[in-house]
């Protein structure tokens, strides 16, 4: 059943790759819309794009860091899930670029595979310090 969430997750990245409503234009346009409304909002033309592409690559750290803890769950108890998370989700950024270079308005970048990358090794250093911590305490309730 985990994989189910795995698989689910991937079509989710996939529907973003593939939509032209998730370009780096169509979410410049959207941030422009919501600055206007903001009280120290965009003046002139660079008001958004630093915004623009913090969001964008904050999507990247989001979504591939989901990805890599949904895979670690689903491979579970196996020693390697943390590799194996990783791993998969690293081939599945790659993929995704790849998936996007034939896309309309997409560009394929190989700085996004390594911010997808960083996004899944961050993720799977939070759930590793979380199980760590939730053992540490458990042995404290135990003695």
């Amino acid at each position: 059943m985990r994989w189910v969430f795995v698989i689910g997750w991937c079509v989710v990245i996939y529907c973003f790759s593939e939509f032209s409503i998730f370009t780096g234009e169509s979410t410049e346009r959207v941030l422009r819309h919501l600055l206007a409304y903001w009280p120290f909002g965009a003046q002139g033309d660079g008001g958004a794009s630093p915004l623009n592409f913090l969001v964008r690559k904050s999507a990247h750290v989001t979504a591939f860091g989901i990805l890599a803890v949904l895979v670690f769950r689903a491979l579970l108890p196996r020693r390697w899930a943390y590799i194996g998370a990783w791993s998969f989700a690293t081939l599945y950024a790659a993929t995704d670029e790849w998936h996007q270079s034939f896309e309309p308005g997409r560009t394929a970048a190989v700085t996004d595979v390594a911010i997808d990358a960083c996004g899944a090794l961050v993720a799977l250093v939070v759930v590793w310090m979380w199980r760590r911590v939730r053992n540490v305490r458990r042995k404290e309730i135990s003695v």
